[in-house]
């Protein structure tokens, strides 16, 4: 059919209200799952949840929009009106508006609830979105979980050479090469020494690049060093044996060394592993 020169396509849209929302409202939520949690896999995404009857929502919109447009695709916006999506709102417990979150791979990152004028919005997206060293250590850390300790390590070397000052990378860092490397450590926590984790590498790092001549006589030497040997060969389960064998033995030896040792271990393996989980309770009925 033609009208007025035009030519009309009489071709049927298969799915009417999913074409004029995506062509009327570019921004509008269509599937959490693919707009959201998959899309921010590669590029942060920012929430904004809002409301027709809220007036702070309605002055944010079009700041976010052309803020979305300069963005040129460094984060994506999507706007998910909470009348329509009251369990999408409940879910992410957002309990006033207009609230942004700004997920990245899969998570929130940053959240703020209220409006804000446009140069202040612009400074606090820009300030929220990860770095390239975040976004390093992030991909680190999933390698890590998955057992890929060799190409972890090697994401946060390049993270902190990005960032110096990237704390969390050091500490991160600090953790992989405290049993192969230990004379590493001290310079990638000496910034965070008041961090508990880091006094404990520090402790962990000092104890295994320790001569054998520094430990001092008495009836728990012989333990130590074996210790020593277990914990370079990554026998954590042995050597929380003996370290609780040495405590019982003398509490005091060389400064509370066992015990000390001991502490950083559980720290560093954390709660949900096997050995904290089976010694930590012996551990504190030796300790008290």
């Amino acid at each position: 059919m033609e009208v007025l020169g035009i030519v009309l396509s009489l071709q049927p849209i298969k799915n009417v209200n999913s074409y004029f929302m995506a062509k009327t409202i570019p921004y509008q939520l269509l599937d959490f799952k693919s707009d959201v949690l998959d899309a921010s896999q590669n590029t942060p995404v920012l929430v904004d949840y809002w409301a027709s009857w809220c007036g702070p929502c309605m002055f944010l919109d079009p700041i976010l929009e052309k803020l979305s447009k300069e963005a040129s695709g460094k984060w994506k916006l999507i706007k998910i009106n909470t009348e329509t999506h009251s369990e999408l709102a409940a879910e992410w417990g957002i309990r006033s508006i207009p609230n942004l979150k700004l997920f990245f791979r899969g998570e929130v990152i940053a959240e703020l609830a209220g409006a804000m004028e446009e140069a202040e919005m612009r400074h606090w997206i820009t300030s929220k979105l990860p770095s390239e060293a975040q976004v390093l250590v992030m991909e680190a850390s999933e390698l890590i979980a998955k057992g890929n300790t060799i190409n972890g390590i090697e994401l946060l070397e390049k993270a902190i050479e990005l960032d110096s000052n990237f704390n969390e990378a050091r500490l991160l860092l600090a953790k992989l090469l405290v049993w192969k490397n230990p004379e590493r450590v001290p310079l990638l926590v000496h910034n965070i020494q008041h961090v508990e984790e880091a006094e404990e590498l520090l402790i962990l790092s000092n104890f295994i690049d320790l001569d054998e001549n520094e430990l001092e006589e008495g009836n728990s030497r012989e333990e130590l060093l074996t210790i020593k040997k277990l914990l370079l060969e990554l026998n954590f389960e042995r050597a929380i044996q003996l370290l609780i064998k040495a405590m019982l033995k003398n509490k005091m030896y060389h400064n509370e060394l066992a015990r000390k040792l001991a502490i950083a271990i559980f720290h560093i393996l954390g709660e949900s592993n096997d050995v904290t989980k089976s010694y930590r309770k012996v551990f504190d009925t030796a300790l008290y």
